[in-house]
Order: structure tokens, then C-alpha cells, then sequence
């Protein structure tokens, strides 16, 4: 319960007059006490029950304050400073406005709020009952009267409440403020809606004033006419008539002051014409007819002009200071402004006209086409060819669009039509058919288009004969067709592996190039040598095409049969070094029944040796390396299928690589990878262009239409482009988009082959060890010799590695850590997450002197670790975080990081229960994605004769597994074996 009352009184302040203040009060057996006045720092006082309204008038009226005065209005240092330099002309014009507009609201809220008003002096601090001021809840009204004599013209002015005149006089009025207008009426204050005082205080001291007919005309012509139109008016001696006047509204395009273009809307009443947020409701006009003065008065008519608002809101513009505007105009530059508003007036215009409003335009330079205008195109085939004919109708204008070809290559907006009106070009054409027209041919009115550009004719041609829908169609869904898969195929392909196998015969099919770049570990190779094997020796003639000499393109939907009759040659297939071997098992393992020569190092024949290889062979594996050294040999033997595995060896197309495979000779061609684009669209542009060359235009152009566009401005909408015209050439499946289809962990085995110095080093270390350990054997047996043994394998371990284990600083290269690195980048790219565990800190950190190199964020835990579950939460929860460095002996058992799904076991050995240890720390319970586990082998090292013997389970490395001291068991014949 509140002990004291909120009030507000009017009080005299010695600079500023007549304002209001909020004060405490308390009530007294007869009188009330002043407790205090009210700060705003008052309202956190929670010993009072504050209600909205008396918030809002405490903060009004400290709006007026001397310390916000000073703050507002001047530099001065203090209060007293600022009143003794106030210069009276600027206090006048300046602060008494501001300060009276305050007052006005604080009075307003008086009026409807229960809060007591009071007169107080400043001298007492009591106040009784008769100091209450009533509050009259509704505003005053003006009435003004007029008569005019053959002498004079006499102004009266009369103020009622409600139907009550009030009558004026210095006893009775006593004003507050003066505009707008505050008085108090016999301990009553009395609020005006927008009367000045000054036209009030005159008849404080008499009943009217009288004009002489001297100067009648210009009383009538300004202060008459001006009240007429502001005020309700009584007139004796002259004239008001309603003025009868048809109405329509405008909207012009036109300029505003920021020279900005815009759509002014106006309201024209005969020849009076208002804006919509004019305060005018009326407009008066002056004749005088006969000596006598009549005033025309001009209503509007608020109902019609907000249904013209509602209208121009319902097409789509907005309000923006006073006129109207599109959404997202301000963003765009003046001139492409301009033209947004002329194509939206082309669309929309007939909508307007249909609510009655006209367009019209107005101090423009030019005057613009603003009708309809439409693009009419339709589309034929000829042979292998796509003609597009398409005309623009404006108006009762036609156009051949082959006309406007340069006006949009070139972003040219402006179009002349025969009127000399310029006709603005919508900026969906450009969207449109900027991105077509470089890839198109001139022929008279028409356009021709190759077939790997169907994508773009699809999306932006409808109106396309029965023919072309039919290719459209056979284009479309080609990957639709279910093939039978090659009934000697060694494997079981998953249902996403068929798609793949399908998707890849339908490009075959059409004579186009694709890039199949699924997740690693979905079997890629697999899906490729489906198709190669369903291909196998075909007994069917070819046609080879020179993509770099020779334009002309096959039919499109030939049966592929021409004049040169050759059996099916080989396909080729280019792979990084690395990868040669894993290639070659692949082909054993699932398709044996493919023919597969290595064309690497020394089995590199002589050019007739080539051909008939070619001829003998289904499948020919070389690296990029040998393509590149050997391209002139290479380019003149036609392949069937030539194949880029990890073919972001070729995104840079001023390399060597890429001219090279460039220069190659092939039916069909197919590249595979899992991070078509590494670094920038360019990678992307690369291998499309090697694919179905020309599709993406040449690389000048694709830079400036897509690479800078989705680069650096995020182009929304040429990425889209982009996307739709590769769509049908580019399969990219996500392991958790066919994760159904994997089983919960798969296993893979990648056998990697040494460098050329790194083998050389190994074989002689390997020499040396053998003949160390065959010494120590003669010498002491084979039980004291096992220290021997186990640093003589250690060693080869770490050579097969990186040769820069066994020596520091040793800058030799490691077959294994290049595909380890090539993987992991690709891991990367596709935001995997992956655990990496090793038998040697030593091999890690090399591994992680390389990540820091490429700034990625990663992991890392061994037994120096100290703060185990920090980097552990760093590595679950930051979804940058992707790489995990793990030693086995530290991160083997007690981890739980289903995070990631991809496990690197780098340097596996003899126990397969350590490895599954680490394997576990993915594949657990909680993990809800599939674990892929690679295990890297070291080609014609001790790791790969270890793996063989763990494949066939033999007696030694059950030894070596099972056995506390395996040298208790083991023989020398065996030990030797190790180490042929």
C-alpha cells in the first residue's frame, strides 16, 4: 500500500516559466506535505507501488531539466552558466519549442490518467484542495467567425468544451503554453489540439477585431483563407462552398532529393493535388466574383486514398518517406535502381491502371518504355544440335532476340525501341540468358547449342517441340535405366554402388563425360570397374575425337557406329604413384576377368609396343607422372575409356598434368575423386572442361560469371546456376546419405608403394640388419639374440614409414606418408572426422608438423599428455576440430570418441587386439554413423610380410601374438624369412 500520492504540479521556474514537475505528497489532517520532487533515478524506489503512467511522466518531464537543457542545447559547465549565456532569440526558436512539446505530452497524459494536477509556489511546501487543477479530458474547439461590412471585415474567436463556450478574459485565462496551446481556465487546464496562443490572447481583452477593407484582399487571400482551411469558421459577407471535384491518383516515377528514383504518389481533386502523408485535409481556394470573395473548400476523401494505398501495397511497394518504394531498392546503385522500378512498372502497370491509378513519369532524361513486354522462345533440333528461336514483343513492337545478344553479354540494359522510348531489358534475362549465350552459335535468327548443355536449355527454354523433349528425356533419365551388371563381377555391389554403375553407363551411353565423387571408402573403384567389365571388349566400332583439334561432335544419338573400324581398344586409367598397386589388387580381386597392364617404370614399351598393348589389353593403369613425360607417345594412341582417378591432380589447367591428359585421345572419359573442388572453382572448371570440354565455356569466362560471383560475393544465384548445369555430370554421395547400405565397420588394407631413395635406403639397412642379426645368431642363439631381432625390425618399421624416423633431419620422401597426407586431406575437405593412432610419438609429430603446415585444427594425445579429457571435449565438440593424433599405447583403451568415423591405424604390426582396441574408441555404442578403418601397409617392406603372415594365421605370427616370449618358440629359419 502506497503511503504517499503521485502528483504533478504546475509551477513557476525562475528561467523557463510555467512548467509541470512530479512530486510526493502526503496527506495531512488538512492540508497535504510535499515529501519531494521526482527523478527518474526515483522510479527504482520499490517501496512504491509505481504505475505505467506515472513512469512515463517522470522521465517526460525530466526530458526538460536543467541538467538535460545544458547537456541538449549547449557546452556549457554548468546550469548557471547556461542560463546567464542563453541568447534570447536561440531560447525562444530552440528551447521553448522543445520544452513546450514536452508539456503538450505530459498534458495529454493528464487528461486520460487519474493523476492529480496542482498549482503550487514555489515558496510553499503545503498544498491544499483548492490548489487542484482539473484535467479536461478532451481538447478544446476553435470556432472562428467572420463579417464582412461595406467598411470592414470584423474576426471574432470562440473557444467551447464540448457545447459549453468558454468566455475569454485576463481574470480567466492564464496560458501555459503557446503552441500547442495549454491554458487555465478558472483552476481548470484547457488543452488545444493545434491553436497558437497568440491567435487566442487578443480576445482576452476584447470581444473582436476589426479589419479596415483597405487591405481586405491580402487579410482574405492569407489569414482568412489559411484559417478556412485549418479551423471551423463562420462567415457573414462572403462565401464557403464545397468545391465538387473529380478525383484520381497518380504515381510518377521520378527522382527524389538523393537523387534516387522513386514512385511519388498524388491525389488529385480537380486542380488541387495532395500527398499522402500531407496533414492537409483541405485545400481552400480564393476568387473573388463581382466584389465579392468566394472560397472553394476541397475535402479529401481519406477512405477512396487509403484504398489506393492498399492497392499500391497489395503490388508489392512499401512506404519510405513519403513515397513509395520496392523492397531491397537501397541496396542497389542509382541506375540499376532506376531500371528495377521501369521492369517492375512493365509487369505491374496493368494491375495499377485496373485500381485506377495512372503512371506517368517526370523529370526523368529519358523517357522509358513502362508497358508490357514479353519473350517468346521455342526450341528444334537439328542432328546433334539444340536451335533456339525466341522474339520479344514490346508492346506492338517484335524483336528478334538475337538482336539483344550483345546488350546482354555485354550489360547493356538500355534497348531503343523504333518510338525512341528506351526499353529496359529485365534483369532476368541477364539471370537468364547470360550464362546461355556464350555457349551458343549464331546461325540468321536462331541459336545453336551442343548436348552436354542441355541443363541450361532445360532451366531456361519451356517451349520446346516433341523431338527435343524426347532427347531432353533420354538425356534426363538415362541413369534411370536399370542394367544388368556383369555376371562375372567378384563382389556383391551395394544398392548405391548400382545407382553409380547405372549413372555411369547412362553418361556412356550419350557419349558424356562424368565425375563420380562419392566419400572415400564408398567403393569407387568398384563401381568404376563394374562399368569397365560391363564394357569389356565390345565388338563394336569407334569413333576417337581430339577434344583440344576437333570441333565437330558426334550425332547425339548415334549408335556411336563411323568409318573407322577398330576393335574397342584398352582404357586407360591415370593414378597417382601411390596408387598403381592398389589399383592392379582391385582388378584381381573384383574383375579378373579384365586384362590389366601397368604401364610404370621400366615396363614402359616402345610406341608399337603401346599400340598392340592397347589392342591386347582391357585395362592399361599409369600414373600422372608417366602421362606427363610420355604425352607424345600417349596422345597418339586412341583409348576407349581414359579415367583420372584422384583427378584433382589435374585442377590446375596451366600444369603440365593437364595439358597432358588434355592432349589424349579417348571415346569416353571419367574421372574420380572425393574433393572435386580442394581450393577453389577452378579445380572444378579443370576437370569438367577435361570431361566434356567447353561445357563450363573457357576459363576467362568462367571466372568472371562464376568463380568471383559465389567466391567473393556469394552469389546465390549463379552457384545454383553452376550447380544445375554439372548436376547431370558430377554423383556425389555422402556416407551418411547410403549409410543403410555399409555395414556398421568396414576394413580396408591401403598397400603403399616406397619412394625411389626411401627403397633404396631400405634395402641396404635391411642387408646390413639381416647380416647383424645372422652373426648374433651364429654367436649366441637365438634366445639372447631377440634384442637384436626386435631393434632390427623396429628399425625397417620406421624406414618403411619415413626414412626421417630412423635419422633427424634426414629430407627424404615416404610413399607411405604422401597417400596418408592425400587421404587426409581429402578427409578434410569432406569434414570427416578421423583418429589417427600410430606405435611411434616420432611418427606423429612428423604427421603434425604437416597439419600445422596446412592450418587445419586437430588433436593430439599421447602418454606426455597430461589434460586427457580437455583435448578430448576440444576434439568431440569442435566441429572443426577433425583430426585426432593418438598414440596406441596412450589412446588404446578408456576413450569414447564417436565423433569420428574414420580410423588411420599408420603403422600396424604383430597384435590384432591392440588394433581393435583403437578401432573401438570410434566403433562403440553411441556411435550412430559408420566407421570406415584403413589400415597403410608399406609395399615390399616387413610390414606387408607381417600382414601376410596375419592373413594366413601362420604358426610364427601366432608366436608372436600368443606368445609371452616368442623367442622361446621361434627358429632361425624363421627369423630369416623376416628379413629376405
Amino acid at each position: 500500500m502506497n503511503e504517499f500520492e503521485f502528483i504533478i504540479v504546475l509551477t513557476e521556474h525562475r528561467f523557463l516559466g510555467m512548467v509541470f514537475q512530479p512530486f510526493f505528497i502526503k496527506k495531512q489532517e488538512r492540508f497535504f506535505s510535499v515529501v519531494r520532487m521526482l527523478k527518474p533515478r526515483d522510479l527504482k524506489d520499490s517501496n512504491y507501488n509505481w504505475q505505467p503512467y506515472e513512469k512515463e511522466l517522470v522521465n517526460l518531464i525530466d526530458k526538460y531539466s536543467d541538467e538535460v537543457l545544458v547537456k541538449k542545447f549547449s557546452r556549457a559547465k554548468s546550469v548557471s552558466e547556461f542560463f546567464s549565456t542563453l541568447k534570447s532569440t536561440f531560447f525562444e526558436k530552440q528551447v521553448i519549442p522543445y520544452i513546450e512539446k514536452c508539456m503538450m505530452e505530459v498534458a495529454s497524459i493528464l487528461m486520460l490518467s487519474p493523476v492529480r494536477l496542482f498549482k503550487k509556489e514555489a515558496k510553499y511546501s503545503n498544498l491544499y484542495d483548492e490548489d487542484e487543477i482539473l484535467v479536461y479530458p478532451l481538447f478544446a474547439r476553435p470556432e472562428f467567425h467572420f463579417k464582412r461590412t461595406e467598411e470592414q471585415t470584423r474576426y471574432q474567436l470562440k473557444v467551447f468544451l464540448k457545447e459549453q463556450e468558454l468566455l475569454l478574459s485576463n481574470r480567466t485565462c492564464k496560458v501555459v503554453t503557446n503552441d500547442p496551446c495549454l491554458v487555465v481556465y478558472k483552476n481548470q487546464l484547457v488543452a488545444f489540439e493545434k491553436l497558437n496562443a497568440k491567435k487566442l490572447m487578443p480576445f482576452f481583452e476584447k470581444d473582436y477585431v476589426a479589419v479596415p477593407n483597405t487591405i481586405e484582399e491580402k487579410y482574405y487571400s492569407g489569414f482568412v483563407l489559411n484559417t478556412i482551411r485549418d479551423y471551423d469558421v463562420k462567415a457573414a459577407g462572403f462565401e464557403i462552398v464545397k468545391a465538387d471535384t473529380k478525383k484520381h491518383a497518380v504515381l510518377s516515377l521520378e527522382m527524389n532529393l538523393q537523387y534516387k528514383p522513386c514512385l511519388v504518389l498524388t491525389f488529385a481533386y480537380g486542380s488541387e493535388k495532395f500527398l499522402p502523408n500531407s496533414v492537409r485535409k483541405i485545400a481552400v481556394s480564393l476568387q473573388k466574383k463581382n466584389g465579392s470573395f468566394v472560397f472553394s473548400k476541397t475535402v479529401r476523401d481519406f477512405g477512396w486514398e487509403q484504398e489506393i494505398v492498399n492497392a499500391i501495397f497489395n503490388v508489392g511497394l512499401i512506404e519510405d518517406n513519403g513515397s513509395f518504394v520496392l523492397k531491397g531498392i537501397s541496396l542497389l546503385e542509382q541506375e540499376n535502381a532506376l531500371y528495377f522500378f521501369v521492369n517492375w512498372l512493365n509487369k505491374n502497370r496493368p494491375e495499377l491502371e485496373r485500381n485506377g491509378i495512372q503512371v506517368k513519369q517526370k523529370q526523368l532524361e529519358k523517357k522509358y518504355y513502362t508497358g508490357s513486354q514479353q519473350l517468346e522462345l521455342k526450341t528444334q533440333t537439328k542432328g546433334d544440335w539444340f536451335d533456339v528461336y525466341a522474339v520479344v514483343r514490346f508492346g506492338e513492337f517484335s524483336i528478334p532476340f538475337i538482336q539483344l545478344k550483345k546488350y546482354i553479354l555485354n550489360d547493356i540494359r538500355e534497348f531503343e525501341l523504333p518510338n525512341g522510348e528506351v526499353a529496359v531489358l529485365p534483369e532476368e534475362w541477364f539471370a537468364r540468358y547470360k550464362g546461355l549465350l556464350p555457349f551458343g552459335k549464331s546461325h540468321g535468327e536462331r541459336i545453336q547449342f551442343e548436348k552436354h548443355h542441355f541443363t541450361l536449355l532445360q532451366d531456361s527454354i519451356q517451349a520446346t517441340d516433341k523431338l527435343v523433349k524426347q532427347k531432353y528425356e533420354q538425356l534426363v533419365n538415362a541413369e534411370q535405366e536399370v542394367v544388368v551388371l556383369p555376371a562375372n563381377i567378384k563382389a556383391t555391389l551395394r544398392s548405391y554402388q548400382e545407382e553409380g554403375f547405372n549413372w555411369m553407363y547412362g553418361l556412356y551411353k550419350n557419349s558424356l563425360g562424368g565425375c563420380l565423387a562419392d566419400d572415400m571408402g564408398l567403393g569407387k573403384t568398384l563401381q568404376t570397374l563394374t562399368l569397365l567389365l560391363k564394357l569389356k571388349r565390345m565388338k563394336r566400332d569407334i569413333q576417337v575425337q581430339n577434344p583440344v583439334t576437333e570441333k565437330r561432335q558426334l550425332d547425339l544419338f548415334a549408335n556411336n557406329s563411323e568409318v573407322e573400324h577398330d576393335l574397342q581398344p584398352a582404357s586407360l586409367i591415370v593414378v597417382p604413384t601411390s596408387l598403381v598397386h592398389n589399383w592392379s589388387n582391385e582388378i584381381k580381386k573384383f574383375t579378373p576377368a579384365l586384362k590389366v597392364y601397368k604401364y610404370v617404370g621400366t615396363q614402359r614399351k616402345k610406341v608399337e609396343d603401346i599400340e598392340k598393348i592397347a589392342r591386347f589389353y582391357d585395362v592399361i593403369i599409369t600414373t600422372y607422372g608417366t602421362v606427363r613425360n610420355d604425352v607424345d607417345l600417349l596422345s597418339g594412341i586412341k583409348f576407349f575409356y581414359l579415367i583420372l582417378d584422384e583427378s584433382q591432380s589435374i585442377k590446375n589447367s596451366t600444369s603440365k598434368t593437364y595439358k597432358a591428359v588434355m592432349k589424349m585421345l579417348a571415346q569416353h572419359k571419367l574421372v574420380i575423386t572425393g574433393t572435386p573442388i580442394e581450393n577453389s572453382l577452378s579445380d572444378l572448371w579443370s576437370q569438367m572442361n577435361f570431361l566434356n570440354p567447353g561445357i563450363l565455356g573457357n576459363l576467362a569466362f568462367f571466372r568472371r560469371s562464376f568463380i568471383t560471383p559465389i567466391e567473393k560475393h556469394a552469389n546465390q544465384e549463379q552457384m545454383e546456376k553452376l550447380q544445375l548445369m554439372i548436376r547431370p555430370f558430377v554423383l556425389r554421395r555422402k556416407k551418411d546419405e547410403v549409410a543403410r547400405d555399409l555395414p556398421p565397420l568396414m576394413e580396408e588394407i591401403r598397400v603403399c608403394p616406397m619412394e625411389g631413395k626411401q627403397h633404396k635406403m631400405y634395402e641396404h639397412e635391411k642387408s646390413i640388419i639381416r647380416n647383424t642379426i645372422l652373426t648374433a645368431i651364429e654367436q649366441e642363439g637365438v634366445k639372447k639374440s631377440s634384442f637384436v631381432v626386435l631393434q632390427g625390425l623396429t628399425k625397417l618399421r620406421q624406414l618403411a614409414n619415413h626414412p626421417s624416423l630412423v635419422e633427424d633431419g634426414l629430407d627424404e620422401a615416404s610413399g607411405k606418408f604422401n597417400v596418408i597426407f592425400r587421404m587426409l586431406g581429402n578427409l578434410v575437405a569432406e569434414k570427416h572426422k578421423v583418429l589417427i593412432f600410430s606405435s611411434f610419438v616420432s611418427h606423429l609429430e612428423l604427421l603434425q608438423e604437416k597439419i600445422e603446415e596446412e592450418n587445419w585444427k586437430y588433436s593430439k594425445l599421447t602418454g606426455q599428455t597430461t589434460k586427457r579429457e580437455e583435448v578430448i571435449r576440444e576434439f568431440q565438440e569442435d566441429p572443426e576440430n577433425r583430426i585426432f593424433l593418438i598414440s596406441l599405447k596412450a589412446g588404446g583403451v578408456g576413450l569414447n570418441l564417436t565423433e569420428a568415423d574414420y580410423v588411420f591405424i599408420i603403422d600396424p604390426w604383430w597384435n590384432p587386439a591392440a588394433e581393435n582396441q583403437a578401432i573401438n574408441r570410434a566403433h562403440r555404442i553411441g556411435q550412430n554413423k559408420h566407421v570406415f578403418v584403413y589400415r597403410f601397409i608399406t609395399e615390399n617392406s616387413i610390414e606387408e610380410k607381417i600382414q601376410k603372415l596375419k592373413d594366413r594365421k601362420s604358426s610364427l605370427a601366432d608366436k608372436f601374438i600368443n606368445s609371452n616370449n616368442p623367442f622361446q618358440e621361434i627358429t632361425k629359419e624363421e627369423i630369416v624369412d623376416l628379413f629376405k
